[in-house]
């Protein structure tokens, strides 16, 4: 069983190629992943924020359990390497791990069946931040549910050791160079929205009171916006939550970010109707927002 320490970034289309030149320069290893993810006829697993998948990794398969971490960036992950060159799905491989018992509660005695696949070509760099190592994963390709595809242009940083605060600052100079933006969404949740035919989510709102929900809650609505899906329940969302972070993060360097981030949302939601989206859109793709929400995630993890 172990923990990623992750961030996940989109990159736009004006980017793609400057992205993908950069990362090869340096060195990058090229890998095909084909993976296929499993669910119940009910979706129990994607209730539970877990994703189960088989994924050929070059000549290798490997099964592996996801499920929710702490904090934005961090997954729990167990994973099988399998010998075989065309395995079968068998949830017992994860038996004796907490994510195996949360997926044996989960599953009952419900079938597992296939809902989405992904084909990705995958470049990834391991590089050398002082005293850290991180890992970046460049994936260019498709998810595919039925008849129903889905481009994936994804920036992945994953720490592999040493502080946060490296992993963050080196997703700050992708923010700022290439115009990265953060999602916090999983390709799992990206599959189960495609494969159900939905285009979009309600808006998420927490309970919480702390500065860790109001970010939860301002990433999660700012991915509908920025990715051109959410609607006005979305805004509305996001600007609760940040409303909520001021509040929690009061006496802390990061509240004048925050308040800035509230007057530009403000203006923004002064917009004529049809324009407000749009413009929240832009402003949550922009570099300014993005390095903000780092910034946030720094505080969150200390």
């Amino acid at each position: 069983m172990s923990t990623e320490t992750e961030l996940k970034f989109q990159i736009p289309p004006a980017a793609r190629a400057a992205v993908h030149a950069e990362v090869q320069a340096a060195g990058g290893r090229p890998l095909r992943l084909q993976a296929r993810y499993f669910d119940t006829a009910d979706r129990a697993l994607a209730t539970a924020g877990m994703a189960l998948r088989l994924r050929r990794e070059g000549a290798v398969w490997v099964q592996t359990l996801k499920g929710r971490g702490d904090g934005v960036m961090q997954r729990l992950e167990h994973e099988v390497v399998l010998d075989a060159s065309e395995p079968r799905l068998d949830p017992s491989h994860h038996d004796g791990t907490p994510a195996g018992a949360a997926l044996r509660r989960a599953l009952g005695t419900a079938e597992l069946a296939l809902t989405f696949e992904t084909d990705v070509r995958r470049t990834v760099l391991a590089l050398d931040q002082a005293d850290a190592v991180i890992e970046l994963a460049l994936d260019e390709g498709v998810l595919r549910a039925g008849s129903a595809e889905a481009p994936l242009y994804e920036l992945e940083y994953e720490l592999l050791q040493g502080p946060v605060a490296a992993l963050l600052a080196l997703a700050g100079e992708g923010v700022l160079r290439h115009g990265l933006w953060l999602d916090v969404r999983s390709k799992a949740e990206r599959g189960e929205r495609l494969a159900r035919g939905l285009k979009t989510v309600p808006p998420l709102r927490l309970a919480g009171d702390t500065l860790a929900s109001a970010l939860e809650q301002m990433l999660v609505n700012a991915c509908e916006l920025a990715e051109g899906l959410g609607d006005e329940g979305h805004l509305q969302a996001l600007r609760e939550a940040v409303e909520e972070g001021l509040r929690a993060a009061a006496l802390l360097p990061v509240a004048t970010g925050l308040q800035g981030l509230r007057a530009q949302l403000d203006a923004i939601a002064a917009h004529p109707r049809g324009e407000c989206l749009a413009a929240a859109g832009e402003l949550l793709r922009a570099p300014g927002f993005n390095r903000l929400a780092l910034e946030l995630v720094g505080v969150v993890e200390e």
